[in-house]
């Protein structure tokens, strides 16, 4: 009999952790596992198309707007429906992904809808439980309270044990996975032609949602430190437009950067942009485990990356890339000219990069590690089980 394991995410938009979910649909053993889904959203469905059966939609509104007691009826409503669909779906393990969705399953739990609930964090907390109090505590209750949380970085972990006070025994490390096939060095670069640019232009870019945590408006001023000194770079931003995307425009413009960048919304292939480039550049104020930078270095892009979060779990410092203090840009942009001057090094960064990807964070690793997870808890509930039921006779 098949393991019914049910995943609850925000939608399917274009994102890290939305990305990883997909893959680990794509990739679980059919054998072993029966997946479903719950969405708070519709939209985007073709994305899971052929990947999983069974797709419920809550109907509920991420970032809606209103009062208190509006957001009380939309939770309500949230948690009414999905009694509904766990009746009818029957999960053995709902598996909750990101802060809103944890906190659902974290009732769900309370109240056995579901035997096992897990919840998956892809982010420091600072991310998200700074401007909502009542948040920061259902995010923290919702932590305790089920069976494993799993991070994709050690900071993530950490984070867990120290602030929520999560037993090390329940925090489990799973890192992001690549597709080393997608995101390759032999990748063609069409897309720097399509651009107008050629192979004496260096180009760096950055490729990260329009939002303001990801501090693309610090990228705008590293991109004019550098053009100052080679006139020949160029600059790439790629991201869906979470409402930052215009004052970047605005700034770009401002720095009389306007013909040498170019902004391109959405993300939907990713691997091109990432072949345009000779450099990546991550400039963001907190992160888990930048699934860009892995992808950039799976594409054999060498990185520049804030030290923030699980960046420097990603980025092997002078190896693979750079890790520097955040809020940096005068650092970032002379550790860039520096590279522009230093083809070899270029060339170091970018093979080391790509093999540290290759090891450490091939896609097939981090599937295999949720398989594992799930196996061990549910072996873990029937023991349980078994021994209430003897003690019982």
């Amino acid at each position: 009999m098949k393991n019914k394991i049910c995943y609850m995410i925000y939608s399917l938009s274009r994102g890290g952790a939305e990305g990883q979910l997909i893959e680990l649909l794509r990739r679980l053993d059919r054998d072993c596992f029966d997946p479903s889904l719950i969405l708070w959203e519709e939209g985007n469905l073709q994305r899971v198309q052929g990947l999983v059966g069974d797709v419920r939609v809550l109907g509920v509104e991420r970032h809606a707007s209103g009062g208190r007691s509006r957001r009380e009826y939309r939770a309500a409503l949230a948690l009414k429906r999905l009694s509904t669909c766990l009746s009818e779906i029957r999960p053995q393990i709902l598996h909750a992904i990101l802060s809103g969705p944890s906190i659902l399953a974290a009732f769900a739990r309370v109240t056995r809808l579901v035997p096992c609930a897990i919840h998956s964090r892809r982010t420091l907390v600072d991310a998200y439980r700074c401007k909502d109090r009542i948040r920061t505590i259902a995010d923290s209750i919702a932590t305790k309270v089920s069976d494993l949380v799993i991070g994709n970085c050690g900071a993530i972990i950490r984070e867990m044990v120290t602030l929520d006070g999560v037993p090390e025994s329940r925090a489990q490390l799973i890192p992001n996975g690549v597709d080393t096939v997608r995101f390759s060095p032999q990748m063609e670069r069409s897309l720097r032609e399509e651009l107008g640019w050629s192979d004496d232009n260096f180009v760096f870019g950055i490729v990260a949602n329009f939002l303001p945590y990801k501090r693309h408006l610090d990228f705008v001023q590293i991109a004019a430190l550098i053009h100052a000194v080679h006139p020949r770079a160029r600059f790439l931003l790629a991201g869906e437009d979470r409402g930052e995307m215009k004052p970047v425009e605005e700034a770009v413009e401002k720095a009389g950067l306007g013909p040498y960048t170019r902004i391109l919304p959405g993300t939907e292939h990713p691997e091109r942009a990432f072949a345009a480039m000779d450099v990546y550049i991550c400039t963001s104020e907190t992160e888990g485990l930048s699934n860009s930078l892995l992808e950039a270095m799976s594409s054999g892009v060498p990185v520049i990356a804030t030290d923030v979060g699980g960046n420097r779990e990603a980025v092997a410092d002078g190896a693979t890339g750079f890790v520097v203090p955040c809020q940096t840009p005068e650092a970032i942009a002379k550790i860039a000219c520096e590279l522009v001057a230093n083809p070899d090094l270029l060339r170091r960064l970018s093979s080391n990069a790509r093999r540290r990807v290759e090891e450490l964070f091939p896609m097939e690793k981090m599937v295999r590690a949720h398989e594992e997870v799930y196996l061990r808890l549910l072996e873990e509930k029937r023991a349980s089980n078994w021994a209430r039921l003897t003690c019982r006779a």
